[in-house]
């Protein structure tokens, strides 16, 4: 089976933070963009795993070449899903929490 990789992306407020900024001071804002650039990594999970997007961070899942399956945790107010909700090679955005990538090798699951 075909292994998961997971682009992280810092939040722009904690690469801002890391750079000792603080929202109030004047400072170059495609300086933080690019720490920001730079910081990104690459995690990577095989099927079968759980994994954690941490909370200042985001995940994005590049459905270029193997069209994955997201299973979120539907919230009270939100309309049920339906599978015409994806678009063919558009990339998974995954918010901070924790997450499961089915043995199937092409669905991933958000947990509680």
């Amino acid at each position: 089976m075909k292994t998961l990789e997971i682009l992280i992306t810092p939040s722009y407020e904690s690469t801002r933070d890391s750079m000792d900024f603080s929202e109030d001071d004047d400072y170059d804002g495609d300086a933080v963009l690019f720490q920001q650039g730079y910081d990104m990594d690459v995690m990577v999970v095989e099927p079968g795993d759980d994994f954690e997007i941490e909370e200042d961070c985001k995940g994005q899942v590049n459905c270029e070449e193997t069209q994955y399956k997201f299973i979120k945790i539907k919230e009270e107010w939100e309309e049920e899903w339906d599978e015409e909700d994806y678009i063919a090679g558009e990339p998974i955005s995954l918010r901070p929490g924790n997450y499961r990538f089915l043995e199937d090798g092409i669905t991933i699951q958000e947990i509680a």
